[in-house]
């Protein structure tokens, strides 16, 4: 892990912000984050299905609450949906709308971890979700 003096900084969000700067290797693991949550969210409140342990889930979730707290200003991917569902409960449970890229994502883990005997299109479909495919998502 490269020491925080080796790290470079990112400008902050807008030239208005007093924000402080944003480090580059804190956003790449805030974006990593926020799509792992909401990943695993759409898998298990909407699917029914997990691929990693409740503790797993909750370690992931705590780690991206305490970096979002730290850096609330950052221009993290999905920010509207992660900020709305990082209340205290910390739960993807009241998520209504999942971006297309997470629920491709969602249904491409799950696919590689249960390996049916299926295409993945028939596959998506079985989940009961037609698979429509807009810019290389399921939209």
């Amino acid at each position: 892990m490269p020491k925080h003096s080796d790290r470079q900084e990112s400008l902050p969000l807008d030239e208005d912000s007093p924000a402080s700067p944003v480090l580059e290797d804190d956003l790449a693991r805030l974006n990593r984050l926020a799509r792992q949550f909401l990943v695993h969210s759409f898998l298990y409140y909407r699917l029914g299905e997990s691929v990693i342990a409740d503790g797993e889930f909750d370690r992931l979730t705590e780690e991206l609450r305490a970096l979002r707290l730290e850096q609330p200003q950052a221009p993290m991917v999905y920010a509207k949906v992660v900020d709305g569902a990082l209340g205290p409960e910390a739960s993807g449970y009241a998520i209504r709308d999942y971006p297309p890229p997470v629920i491709t994502a969602a249904f491409k883990l799950l696919y590689e971890q249960l390996s049916p005997p299926v295409p993945f299109q028939e596959f998506v479909e079985r989940m009961g979700y037609r698979a429509r495919f807009h810019d290389g998502a399921l939209a």
